[in-house]
């Protein structure tokens, strides 16, 4: 595995979870204008679960970027 399909990875999943989340924030707009009387709280329990499991998916993908462009870095320094 290389250096730039670290970085490529750490990016596909930071594009995966923010999608992910504006979808579960969206579901969670959704709940609060709806004018359903049945609608309780469990109707926001999943959207809320899933939004912060990706805030984490997300949290992850970042440091593996970070991770990879400091490897970069730090391998381009020792060329220099």
């Amino acid at each position: 595995m290389t250096i730039s399909s670290v970085i490529s990875i750490g990016s596909s999943g930071l594009q995966r979870s923010q999608q992910s989340m504006a979808q579960s924030a969206q579901e969670i707009a959704s709940v609060g204008t709806t004018q359903k009387e049945t609608s309780t709280t469990q109707d926001l329990v999943e959207p809320l679960i899933n939004l912060k499991r990706e805030q984490q998916v997300f949290d992850a993908s970042a440091r593996v970027v970070q991770v990879g462009t400091d490897t970069l870095g730090s391998l381009l320094d020792i060329k220099a």
